[in-house]
């Protein structure tokens, strides 16, 4: 007599009850995501000051700790006095550039206005008609141009300069806050040191301690090079101006330099402007030369020396750095663009210290496998 065959329990009863589907875990990562937008978009008047104070926290601590060791114990305190004060004259030189720039941008409106009528005027035909001369595309064309370019340059350029100038109280706000965050941050760090081992286990500890050191090595390379390649790429283009006897070379420098800290795009609209306004100011043989030389400068400067001094330290993938830029600068305006390159590069390199954010790491980067972006991560330090 045979026995009762018994039912095989399935292999998924068997393993007890199985967690959500990925796809429900990357859908609640997607909402939650948009939340969090939602709320930082909400919060930009301090979620921004917040956030920059975090990242000079970062950058200024490694310069804080090497003065404060080298210092008498009695003389502690004026580590974070150097470092106030540096960062007080950066913040000062920045400010006082911009505001300045914007005032000659200004003053010199009146002037580009004037420059654009007369090349409308030049666009119209020989006896002021409305039509433009048959036989002369290139007058048609020169003047389609002007008409385009040269009423948005100078539209655009007086609602900056004036947005500039108009906004020196709440710039001036935003800073002194991100000052006074910066200076209890640095007087509280060993406090806030000691906290880690109760919160987190030494696993834990290890990992926050490795992503705060590369966050912090990444960040202050990624600044000295964009520094120095601004200020360089600033020169040259000056240079250039120069040469083609173009107004304007202070606003043109300091344009160039804050745009550097923009990756891609903000090398295009550096090269742009000046371009524009040689185009309304002067003729179109004078904007088509300042255009190649700028273009050369660019080529030169941004796909030679800038990679070879930069090296592997932006590991983040092209599209991340572009959908970042339009992102950040969509939730928080100008200050998410020039922030968006350092916040999801910190943010890169936090998730690859925590094994279950390490896929979300390895979608942001520029690498194939987890092991290359760990060792990008290790060598570019």
């Amino acid at each position: 007599m045979t026995e009762p065959t018994r039912d095989k329990p399935d292999s998924q009863s068997a393993k007890g009850p199985s967690g959500p589907p990925r796809a429900g875990l990357w859908l609640i990562g997607l909402v939650f995501i948009i939340l969090l937008g939602a709320a930082l978009r909400a919060m930009a008047v301090v979620a921004i000051p917040v956030v920059l104070a975090l990242l000079v926290v970062l950058v200024v601590a490694p310069l804080h700790r090497s003065l404060k060791n080298n210092l008498p114990g009695w003389l502690e305190w004026l580590a974070q006095v150097v470092v106030m004060a540096l960062l007080l004259g950066v913040i000062a030189a920045f400010l006082g550039a911009l505001i300045f720039a914007a005032q000659r941008l200004l003053e010199a409106m009146p002037g580009v206005s004037d420059g654009l009528s007369q090349l409308m005027a030049q666009g119209q035909g020989e006896e002021g008609a409305d039509g433009v001369i048959a036989g002369e595309p290139v007058r048609a064309i020169w003047h389609d141009l002007s008409e385009t370019f040269g009423g948005w340059l100078v539209d655009q350029a007086t609602i900056v300069a004036e947005s500039i100038v108009s906004m020196t109280s709440v710039f001036v706000t935003g800073i002194v806050i991100v000052f006074f965050i910066v200076l209890l941050s640095l007087a509280e760090i060993g406090v806030w040191r000691s906290k880690v081992p109760t919160l987190w286990s030494d696993d834990g500890q290890t990992a926050w301690r490795d992503s705060i050191e590369t966050v912090t090595s990444r960040l202050r390379r990624f600044l000295i090079v964009r520094t120095l390649v601004g200020l360089l790429q600033a020169a040259l283009y000056v240079g250039w101006l120069w040469f083609f006897n173009i107004d304007l070379l202070v606003v043109w420098a300091v344009l160039t330099f804050v745009l550097t800290y923009i990756p891609n795009l903000g090398s295009i609209i550096a090269g742009s402007l000046p371009v524009l306004y040689a185009l309304v100011t002067k003729d179109p043989f004078t904007a088509l030369g300042v255009a190649a030389g700028l273009l050369v400068i660019e080529q030169v400067v941004g796909n030679y020396l800038d990679p070879r001094l930069l090296g592997r330290q932006i590991v983040l993938s092209p599209v991340v750095i572009l959908v970042g830029l339009m992102f950040w600068g969509w939730l928080w305006g100008v200050a998410g663009a020039f922030l968006s390159t350092p916040i999801m590069l910190s943010l890169l390199v936090a998730f690859n210290h925590f094994a279950p954010l390490r896929p979300i790491a390895l979608i942001l980067s520029n690498q194939c496998t987890h092991d290359d972006l760990d060792e990008a991560l290790e060598n570019g330090g």
